[in-house]
């Protein structure tokens, strides 16, 4: 059983319309930071008591709010560490991916760098009962600028994973990343913050399709999304915090939630769970 959530991120209105939301959020972060320490610890709470425990947590990134440079980050990581450390069951794995709030918009080298020193490698395969998962880091599609051998490097990587793939008999292949390649629709419009462009989009999700890859999980979209692109689902969670009204008649305004997936030898199901439900 995977129990995936992520935290702060955006929504799918067009850049104009979101940005005074975001700057908006980013002038109450002390207080949303707080109010998000309360919702991990419940949610923390949650899954310890869950039986039989989760076989692993994971966070799809944007770990903490403030980008690396900005005021508050040091106090955040810390806190968010300590909240992890206190709180969580310590039998049960936690499996950690940056965001563009982790590594910045447009990567750098050095910003890797920072994140690698502070949580460890930024993309990584690990298998349970069967199962493949590769974590990769999708703000090398997104913008790699400024990282182009970095992205190189990690394409590689992703090559070699699904060639193993390929010669051995998982069960599944699921993938866990922060930015969603789309947010309804494989064939949606770019977007400059919420999608990764469409050439690219449709180039690697062909890519994982065709060599069997049976999930995507993503973070990065204050809602609840997703669809398919042949026989591949993609998946966005909302968030651990704060959420944003529904954009379209697609989408269900819902609580701050993580999503519980259970997969057996054929299948994957998956429900999205408010921390604190409606009553």
């Amino acid at each position: 059983m995977i129990h995936q959530f992520e935290t702060i991120s955006y929504n799918e209105a067009s850049y104009d319309e979101s940005r005074p939301r975001i700057d908006e959020y980013k002038r109450s972060a002390i207080g949303k930071w707080n109010e998000e320490i309360r919702l991990s610890i419940m949610a923390i709470q949650q899954w310890n008591q869950m039986q039989p425990k989760p076989r692993f947590i994971v966070l799809c990134g944007d770990l903490v709010n403030d980008f690396p440079g900005e005021p508050l980050r040091r106090q955040q990581l810390n806190d968010f560490k300590q909240t992890f450390l206190e709180h969580l069951d310590q039998q049960i794995p936690l499996i950690l991916l940056p965001g563009n709030h982790d590594i910045l918009d447009q990567p750098t080298v050095d910003s890797i760098d920072k994140y690698r020193q502070e949580f460890g490698d930024d993309y990584f395969s690990f298998w349970v009962d069967g199962v493949m998962f590769i974590v990769i880091n999708a703000q090398y599609y997104k913008d790699n600028t400024m990282t182009k051998e970095l992205a190189r490097q990690h394409e590689q990587w992703i090559d070699e994973k699904l060639t193993e793939a390929n010669e051995n008999n998982y069960k599944h292949i699921i993938i866990f990343q922060h930015i969603p390649w789309f947010i309804h629709d494989p064939d949606e419009p770019d977007d400059e913050i919420f999608n990764i462009a469409i050439n690219e989009r449709k180039r690697m999700l062909k890519k994982f399709n065709d060599n069997g890859v049976r999930a995507i999980f993503c973070g990065h979209y204050h809602r609840n999304a997703g669809g398919h692109f042949e026989q591949m689902e993609l998946i966005v969670t909302s968030a651990m915090g704060a959420q944003i009204p529904p954009a379209s008649s697609k989408e269900i305004a819902r609580k701050s939630g993580y999503r519980i997936v259970d997969v057996d030898e054929h299948n994957l199901r998956h429900e999205y769970v408010e921390i604190e439900p409606t009553i």
